[in-house]
């Protein structure tokens, strides 16, 4: 580990091996039974010792016939060259720390429906074969999620595809997931699939996390300019269809999203049909990765099996 500090009008290069290999030195009482130590040459450890002195400025061995010491001036830096030592090891002790809990972690986004849906089943096969990893789980809205890949923060997530936010992440598809119109249960209208003109003129509640990116090209799909009156909430998937089983409104809200959720209103297949693409996205600087590999595929396999 290298250190460099100011002194006047130059720059002082601290090198810990140095510094170890003096207070080697100081305990050996001579140069060659430390060389022997460290496994340098003799020559080698005192041109290194040269070299310190010279940085410093200072005489740091007293060297005779007899060995060498530690010169007053080194032991009056002596606490100074152990505090360096120390946090030196303190360094490289805690940069192997976040080695490995990067190592054997991933960190990974995705849709509250996803995690609902997906994520028990995926991980559940990911972590048969990748026992020591640990995984985090962050869920948020799709901005988040392309934005928190981008700058690191995430290893990984599980989004619709957005062309406008892909950027240079890798998209990987896993699932083509259909929309849905969210309408009362007591509607009047007898037909499987729902024209999106029947939005034209109604309030129409669009769901919280950016996923009117999904849901307004699905709006205004086929070529249908919308009439619908949108009204943007902060609601989440479950309280949008309890919203709209009270009367108060209509949506669009996915296959996957309303699995297991949607009581008390009617879902009808859109007309024209419509469908969002979902998929993991991965920054180009991690696809090497092992643990992420391995995501993948358990993810690709998992999503596969659900729909075969």
């Amino acid at each position: 580990m290298d250190r460099t500090y100011h002194k006047k009008d130059k720059y002082l290069t601290m090198d810990s091996k140095k510094i170890r290999a003096l207070l080697t030195i100081a305990e050996s009482k001579s140069i060659t039974s430390a060389a022997e130590k460290l496994g340098y040459t003799q020559p080698g450890l005192t041109n290194m010792m040269n070299s310190l002195e010279t940085e410093l400025g200072l005489e740091l061995l007293i060297r005779g016939k007899n060995g060498a010491k530690l010169s007053p001036y080194a032991l009056e830096l002596l606490p100074f060259f152990n505090s360096f030592l120390e946090a030196d090891r303190e360094l490289v002790s805690s940069a192997e720390r976040i080695i490995e809990k990067y190592k054997y972690s991933l960190r990974i986004g995705a849709y509250s429906s996803v995690a609902r849906c997906w994520l028990p089943s995926i991980l559940s096969n990911y972590r048969g074969s990748n026992v020591k990893t640990e995984t985090e789980l962050t869920v948020t809205g799709i901005r988040s999620l392309y934005g928190n890949v981008k700058n690191g923060q995430l290893d990984c997530a599980i989004v619709s595809l957005r062309e406008e936010l892909l950027g240079d992440l890798r998209w990987i598809p896993l699932h083509s997931d259909e929309l849905l119109a969210v309408v009362p249960l007591d509607l009047a209208w007898s037909r499987d699939d729902f024209p999106l003109e029947k939005f034209d003129g109604e309030e129409f509640l669009m769901p919280s996390g950016g996923f009117d990116m999904d849901i307004l090209p699905a709006l205004n799909g086929g070529g249908h300019q919308s009439g619908a009156i949108v009204r943007y909430t902060n609601l989440d998937d479950a309280a949008i269809i309890s919203m709209v089983s009270h009367d108060l409104g209509f949506s669009i809200l996915s296959e996957l999203v309303v699995q297991g959720i949607a009581e008390n209103v009617r879902l009808l297949k859109l007309s024209p049909p419509t469908f969002r693409e979902l998929g993991i996205i991965i920054s180009p600087e991690w696809e090497s990765d092992s643990n992420l590999r391995n995501f993948v595929r358990c993810a690709q396999e998992t999503v596969d099996t659900m729909y075969a």
